[in-house]
């Protein structure tokens, strides 16, 4: 009997090699996150500058956009104070004297609408490092008599997923 069941166990063993598949699959996969970011770096002075005088395309940041979205990205730009098409300097509460100032992005001139412009509007995604470009400003205080105050507005910058 013993002898009977050790040949079963055997034969078992090798039939289930006999019985082997010639072919067999390995899924190899992964997975790699979305990334949309941007990055505003501001440029030296671009918190103190001297509104008194007349600066034309004066660069005041650097705004890196970086999407690896395959369908791509926009970025839009908002000024605090702006809620027209024009972007300007605001002094502190109950002072009413204002600078206006203009806006180019990568070059381009931004045109406001309420406050807001789409400043790019990107139908693939960015080298690894992103895409690097120039946030400028141009503004004439010299014709305009301001009064003793600190002048500001804050511009943001946000990147969206298409």
């Amino acid at each position: 009997m013993k002898k009977v069941l050790v040949w079963t166990a055997v034969m078992l063993l090798v039939s289930g090699a006999a019985f082997a598949q010639t072919t067999g699959n390995l899924l190899l996969q992964g997975t790699v996150p979305g990334i949309l970011e941007i990055t505003v770096t501001a440029e030296d002075g671009a918190d103190n500058l001297d509104l008194l005088t007349a600066v034309d395309n004066l660069a005041v940041a650097t705004v890196v956009e970086r999407s690896n979205k395959r369908a791509g990205y926009t970025v839009t730009l908002s000024s605090a104070n702006a809620s027209g098409s024009q972007a300007y300097f605001a002094g502190s509460a109950g002072n009413t004297d204002t600078l206006d100032y203009t806006i180019s992005y990568g070059g381009e001139p931004v045109t406001l609408s309420s406050g807001t412009a789409l400043i790019s509007d990107i139908s693939t995604k960015t080298s690894a490092s992103g895409d690097a470009k120039t946030l400028a400003i141009s503004y004439d205080g010299t014709g305009v008599f301001l009064a003793e105050d600190t002048y500001q507005d804050t511009l943001t910058l946000d990147i969206a997923a298409k």
